[in-house]
């Protein structure tokens, strides 16, 4: 692992995209904050690329869901494992 490679950068249509879905799927109240990120998984078997969604509610509380894709792959039936396997 070499720490001095910078971060992937998510593309933004990307991010837009899931942020939308998450917010409709997930039942997300208005103005809660929902980040995407990609980052490189290390861990033996796992993808090169995965997405890290994290929302917060409300301040002081957050709760994220890992999806082992590129964000540009992931799907509406994605988030909605991600959220049936967390609730």
């Amino acid at each position: 692992m070499n720490l001095l490679e910078p971060r992937p950068r998510t593309d933004p249509a990307a991010s837009a995209r899931i942020r939308a879905l998450a917010a409709e799927l997930w039942s997300l109240a208005p103005g809660t904050a929902v980040t995407v990120t990609e980052l490189r998984c290390t861990e033996p078997g796992c993808p090169p690329l995965e997405t890290v969604v994290v929302v917060a509610p409300k301040p002081g509380e957050t709760y994220q869901r890992k999806i082992h894709k590129p964000a540009a792959q992931i799907t509406r039936a994605d988030l909605q494992t991600a959220r049936d396997d967390h609730a």
